[in-house]
């Protein structure tokens, strides 16, 4: 996951962003459900975040960022 913050935490995310965000993150979250626990998913909701405010802002940019640090089965899907 993204160690240290290196964008404006008080940067607001508008409501096209936040569903965006949303459909990254279930779209991410669609096969591994069941392979991580509620501390993970909030890690990967954090990464998310932080990477859209560092700068990430299409779909397939976000999932490949993160899916880059997901400790899951990559052959799924």
């Amino acid at each position: 996951m993204i160690s240290g913050h290196y964008f404006d935490d008080e940067q607001e995310i508008g409501p096209q962003a936040l569903t965006l965000l949303r459909k990254v993150l279930a779209d991410l979250f669609r096969d591994q459900a069941d392979e991580l626990d509620a501390d993970a998913k909030l890690g990967v909701a954090k990464e998310l975040v932080a990477l859209f405010k560092s700068g990430f802002r299409s779909e397939e940019e976000l999932k490949a960022m993160v899916q880059r640090s997901l400790p899951l089965d990559q052959g799924k899907g």
